[in-house]
């Protein structure tokens, strides 16, 4: 009997833990948002707009993003699929503030918006620009761009 009581509360406590993590993961938005905290100094401390990226099915999710020009932004982009993508912005350049997490990506250079991850993998970018404008990004990897994993920023 205590080994069946036992089996009972490990799956009620692997179940809840599944549970927790699931709404954890729902809660994020995929939308940039304005932290409301004062500005830090950014070397090291906060950024002004995160916004969260997941590539999927050969999609971005949000596929339109806009951000305030002078901003600090941190970019977090989620590879949810089995194979590599990327998230290169076209035409607008960026002042790099940290590192660049994520996988190399061949040709990039340091005023370039750019994000490689591996499969099922993460990685993000903080950066400001004042570069006003709307700029497509795209998956630079064969044929992904051409299958419609494409997108829009705006700056502000």
């Amino acid at each position: 009997m205590l080994k069946k009581k036992t089996v009972v509360w490990a799956l009620g406590l692997g179940l809840t833990g599944l549970i927790l993590a699931a709404s954890a993961a729902c809660g994020e938005s995929a939308q940039g948002t304005d932290s409301t905290s004062e500005p830090a100094s950014h070397e090291g401390g906060q950024p002004d707009v995160v916004i969260d990226v997941s590539l999927k099915n050969l999609r971005f999710t949000p596929n339109a993003v806009e951000v305030a020009a002078g901003k600090t932004v941190q970019m977090n982009v989620t590879n949810m699929d089995g194979t590599e993508h990327d998230m290169l912005v076209d035409g607008l350049r960026i002042e790099k503030v940290g590192e660049t997490t994520g996988a190399h990506h061949a040709g990039a250079k340091a005023d370039m918006l750019v994000v490689h991850v591996t499969a099922n993998g993460n990685g993000n970018i903080t950066f400001r620009t004042d570069q006003k404008g709307t700029f497509a990004f795209h998956c630079t990897i064969p044929g992904h761009k051409d299958a419609g994993m494409v997108g829009q920023m705006t700056v502000i």
